[in-house]
């Protein structure tokens, strides 16, 4: 059992070498590993408890598994950082005129004699 599944552990890691490597943002790689090494604490001392033929020694070679594998996993389904281009803005407006007058209906709020009027068109 433990050679199939260190067969699978490396079947794994060698495909997931073939995938492009991403950057992620250090700070959530961070959160989700400790997030995930607190999940997989408790889930991996809950199995070695349940399942081990001595419960104290299933609890402690569960909670070292469980966070070793939940901080594994917290970082590797950390979010990539995101790349896109920044949006060009255009030297002067897209509708020209569109803003120099109230719509249709609209008037200068009341009780407000600040408000300048709309330029003249």
């Amino acid at each position: 059992m433990r050679l199939a599944s260190l067969g699978l552990i490396a079947v794994a890691a060698a495909l997931s070498a073939c995938t492009a490597p991403h950057l992620v943002d250090p700070q959530d790689a961070a959160e989700r590993m400790v997030a995930g090494e607190a999940l997989g604490t408790a889930l991996g001392t809950g199995l070695g408890v349940t399942f081990a033929i001595n419960p104290a020694i299933g609890a402690i070679i569960g909670a070292e598994t469980g966070a070793a594998l939940g901080a594994f996993t917290g970082i590797i389904t950390a979010a990539p950082v995101p790349a896109y281009h920044p949006v060009a803005m255009p030297a002067q407006a897209v509708i020209p005129h569109f803003y120099d007058g109230w719509p249709p209906g609209y008037h200068a709020p009341p009780g407000n004699p600040e408000t300048q009027p709309p330029p003249a068109g």
